[in-house]
């Protein structure tokens, strides 16, 4: 990979690791201060947040140079985590302080998440994307993980003020390791910023795009067939496995672990996979471990579930960033991304939602049946529909 890349790859990781031990650690603060359930409001305000910031920030975003974006939001969260800091030496406050680090953080993540997604495409030639995208997919998976291990273990050994200096530090290296790559200014002016013109045309524009939309609705129909994952392990483990915390990390540990071992495995044979190929078998690979984990009520079999289900997920993230980026203008990236991610958000809380009230009626297992079940149905219908019109044609030029 060129060495602009292998830059921003690095910055990237710490950056991760960085956010990763700061949430836990944050999150852990809450847990100690607040009742479960204003935790879980908390956790929903977080949802909230992104899903709006996701959906509003595009425009700004492409109207901005990323590479300058980029630098500037990772400079942003040194200065605020510093400004934390300072606030929590200095005075008793702790909640307040925390929960606006929190919620501003969010906001900051969106930004520096579609900026990331847009500079991959100035640093790195198109062929090279699936490459490069495989790359990204193994460090947010390995950086996450480092930093939620290291963040559980900081936690019980610092406080939280000394935590939040650590990753101002951290961010302020990942800054430091952006300055090799430049800006690069558009070669035409652009027209006068205007909000909500540009907002709808993002919009518009995915509306239109056959190809975009048929991507985002396999994409929001593996959000439907992972539902029971993403909002229930947790309740699997204590009352299917009969297990206990230690279970529920053992399955998390899993997800993680497939997903980096897949991710490393299509870096290598990218160059030799067809991406819709892979991103259709993703979805069938995904409904069908989501169901074998829901059959199981064993350990080792769930662990063996979530280490596949991890491959499959990583199998469907990275054909899922390198067709967007392939098939989306440069001037609309920000805001195609956006909107893609604020319907994937919207529609994963109506699931999680419908998952919470199935639980009351239904054994968690069979909700688990349910949700991969009906997808892989849809998933054969929709890939059906889509082989009719071609079928019709050939009996027509026979006839």
């Amino acid at each position: 990979m060129p060495r602009l890349f292998r830059y921003f790859y690095i910055s990237d990781l710490i950056a991760i690791v960085g956010a990763s031990i700061s949430y836990i650690a944050i999150y852990w603060t809450c847990a100690k201060l607040l009742s479960p359930a204003a935790v879980s409001l908390v956790i929903g305000a977080v949802f909230v947040i992104r899903f709006v910031s996701s959906s509003l920030l595009g425009p700004w975003i492409d109207r901005i140079e990323p590479i300058r974006l980029l630098k500037t939001t990772v400079l942003v969260r040194c200065l605020l985590l510093t400004a934390v800091w300072f606030i929590l030496t200095q005075t008793d406050a702790l909640l307040l302080p925390l929960l606006c680090l929190l919620a501003v953080q969010t906001v900051l993540q969106v930004v520096g998440g579609n900026t990331a997604f847009k500079v991959v495409t100035r640093i790195v030639v198109s062929e090279r994307l699936p490459v490069a995208n495989a790359y990204l997919s193994t460090l947010d998976r390995i950086g996450t993980l480092a930093g939620l291990l290291a963040g559980g273990l900081l936690i019980t050994g610092f406080s939280i003020t000394m935590i939040l200096a650590m990753e101002a530090v951290l961010h302020l290296v990942a800054w430091f390791l952006l300055f090799p790559l430049r800006s690069t200014e558009e070669a035409e002016s652009k027209p006068k910023m205007t909000y909500w013109t540009d907002l709808r045309e993002g919009f518009s524009y995915l509306a239109r795009d056959t190809r975009l939309i048929r991507i985002l609705v396999f994409g929001i129909l593996a959000n439907w067939m992972i539902t029971p994952i993403n909002a229930l392990l947790a309740p699997f483990a204590k009352d299917v496995i009969r297990g206990g915390a230690n279970t529920f990390s053992l399955l998390e540990l899993a997800l993680v672990i497939g997903g980096i071992g897949m991710s490393l495995l299509y870096a290598k044979l990218a160059s030799r996979i067809d991406l819709m190929q892979m991103f259709y078998l993703s979805m069938v690979l995904q409904g069908s471990f989501t169901l074998l984990i829901g059959l199981t009520t064993t350990l080792p079999l769930a662990f063996s579930g979530m280490l596949l289900l991890g491959m499959a997920l990583s199998l469907f993230g990275i054909p899922f960033s390198t067709l967007l980026q392939q098939t989306t203008p440069d001037a609309l990236l920000g805001r195609i991304r956006s909107a893609m991610v604020a319907a994937s958000t919207f529609s994963s809380a109506l699931f999680f939602g419908l998952s919470a009230y199935l639980t009351t009626v239904f054994a968690i297992d069979t909700v688990f049946l349910f949700f991969s079940g009906s997808g892989l149905l849809i998933l054969l219908i929709l890939r059906l529909q889509r082989k009719t019109p071609a079928a019709e044609v050939r009996r027509d030029e026979v006839g």
